[in-house]
């Protein structure tokens, strides 16, 4: 079961990364504006714990590590914190309070983490520059994870992995 699970974590790693590297705006601070936030979300109410940690840190390490090294120090870390905000013990995305106030506490915690972030390499006025940037990345990554999130739930995702043994 273990090999199955590191196979969905790489694939979440990949998908993550491919979601930041190609669909995102740079915003002018070192950063940019993407959703692969909404991916980590994914990631964390599909595989169980702790799987989704080295996905979030690999995939969004990797985009900082060939496009913008200056973040890859902060995203390993804070990444993989947002996926501490989801439980993937229902067989529905959405089956869990948890899973559904999760993306907003995420939203608070990436733009609070990386606000800070921002005032340690910079100062706090590129910290408040930045911070609409994060909030606008974090909305966007909360309707990619609700929009997928609301389909695959509407077609027993979660179930039919586990009836086939994926999961």
């Amino acid at each position: 079961m273990r090999i199955k699970y590191l196979t969905l974590s790489a694939l979440f790693a990949a998908l993550i990364f491919i979601s930041i590297t190609f669909f995102h705006i740079p915003n002018g601070f070192g950063g940019v504006i993407h959703f692969g936030d909404g991916i980590i979300f994914m990631a964390a109410v599909i595989l169980p714990f702790p799987y989704a940690i080295p996905a979030a840190a690999i995939g969004a390490g990797m985009f900082n590590l060939v496009r913008v090294p200056i973040w890859l120090p902060f995203t390993i870390v804070i990444k993989p914190l947002l996926t501490l905000c989801f439980t993937s013990k229902n067989d529905k995305i959405l089956g869990e309070t948890r899973n559904v106030m999760g993306p907003f506490v995420g939203l608070v915690l990436n733009t609070g983490l990386y606000f800070f972030a921002n005032w340690f390499l910079f100062d706090q006025y590129t910290a408040i520059a930045a911070a609409p940037g994060l909030l606008i990345q974090g909305g966007g990554s909360i309707v990619i994870f609700f929009v997928l999130a609301f389909a695959l739930d509407k077609v027993g995702f979660k179930a039919r992995l586990k009836k086939e043994g994926i999961l």
